[in-house]
C-alpha cells in the first residue's frame, strides 16, 4: 500500500531550497516551498495537484510551530532540540532526532506507535527519510511534523525545556505564558553537562 508512506531527501532541508515529498513509486505527494532564509520563515505545503493545502508557521520567537493542514491546526513543540518533541492535537510524543533515526511518534494516551521515521534508499532519489503512518489520514500531518523537526534541528533553534504533556491543555497554556521563552541550544548543552 503506497498511501501510508512518504519520502523526502535527507538533504532537502540542508539545501534550503523548495523540495518534493514522494510516494514510494515516485509520484509527488506534497511540494514544500518557502523563502528558506531563517527559522522564522513560513513554509507553504502544496498538494499534488498544485493547490496550497497548508503551512508550517513559527510563532514570533520560533519556539513552537503551527502546522496548518486544510482546516485543522496542530502545534509542534520542541521539548529539547535533537531529543524530544510533542505534537499537540495528535498527542504524539517523539523521542528521537532526524540526526539519529529511526524513531517513532507515540500516542501519549494509548502508548502505541502511530508513525515510524527511518532513512532508506528510494530508487532514483537516493537516501531519503521514510515517514510511515499506520493511519493514512495522519500521513500529511506526520510529514509536516518531520519537516518542522528538520527546520528546528537545521537552525539549532530554541527548546521549551521540559514540558509535562500529561497536564491539561489549560495548565500547559498557563505554563507557557508565564515560563521563560525558550532555551538556546548552547544553554541546553550546558544544562545537559550539569545533569550528567
Amino acid at each position: 500500500m503506497k498511501n501510508n508512506k512518504a519520502y523526502f531527501s535527507v538533504d532537502a532541508l540542508a539545501s534550503e531550497r523548495d523540495f518534493d515529498v514522494w510516494y514510494a513509486d515516485g509520484d509527488v505527494f506534497l511540494n514544500i516551498r518557502g523563502p528558506w532564509t531563517s527559522e522564522r520563515d513560513r513554509v507553504t505545503i502544496f498538494g499534488r495537484m498544485g493547490g496550497e493545502m497548508g503551512c508550517i508557521k513559527p510563532d514570533p520567537k520560533a519556539l513552537t510551530y503551527y502546522l496548518k493542514l486544510e482546516r485543522w491546526e496542530y502545534v509542534f513543540h520542541t521539548l529539547r532540540v535533537f531529543e524530544n518533541y510533542f505534537v499537540e492535537g495528535m498527542k504524539w510524543r517523539i523521542d528521537g532526532s532526524l540526526a539519529n533515526p529511526p524513531f517513532d511518534f507515540v500516542n501519549e494516551d494509548t502508548g502505541r506507535s502511530e508513525v515510524h521515521v527511518q532513512v532508506t534508499h528510494l530508487k532514483g532519489r537516493g537516501e531519503c527519510f521514510e515517514v510511515r503512518a499506520r493511519d493514512v489520514a495522519a500521513l500529511r500531518i506526520a510529514v509536516a511534523a518531520v519537516i518542522a523537526m528538520g527546520i528546528k534541528e537545521h537552525h539549532k533553534g530554541l527548546s521549551e525545556g521540559f514540558l509535562d504533556t500529561s497536564r491539561s491543555r489549560l495548565a500547559r497554556i498557563k505554563s507557557w505564558l508565564f515560563a521563560d521563552k525558550g532555551i538556546t541550544y548552547e544553554e541546553l548543552q550546558k544544562q545537559k553537562e550539569l545533569e550528567g
